[in-house]
């Protein structure tokens, strides 16, 4: 699924919740936001239990992540070196064009 179907599926989703609430009072709304947020507990987990949380929603997000094919990695990465070559090529052109215009400057001045 791509990453504009998922924010329009997200987006439908609140106007639906939003909708559900509308005759709510903003206390009633507020304390149903904080029952969806999960137990709270008042204990600060260990550095490396929070790491190891860290690191295991990591993993969970890249397993989502949709990786480009081999053939399209190959034709990124060529577009990238071509595009680098020629721009250097360009800059470097442009170099020694102004190198050889402030001598010839410099040349005429004495």
């Amino acid at each position: 699924m791509s990453n504009r179907q998922m924010r329009r599926l997200q987006e439908a989703e609140e106007r639906r919740r939003k909708k559900e609430q509308g005759g709510q009072s903003k206390a009633q709304r507020k304390a149903a936001s904080m029952q969806n947020r999960g137990p709270e507990t008042s204990e600060r987990k260990s550095f490396f239990a929070r790491i190891r949380d860290y690191l295991h929603e990591v993993r969970v997000e890249l397993k989502k992540v949709t990786w480009p094919t081999r053939e399209q990695m190959i034709a990124f990465t060529s577009v990238t070196l071509i595009t680098t070559v020629a721009l250097t090529g360009v800059i470097f052109g442009f170099d020694v064009l102004a190198k050889e215009f402030v001598i010839w400057l410099v040349d005429l001045r004495s």
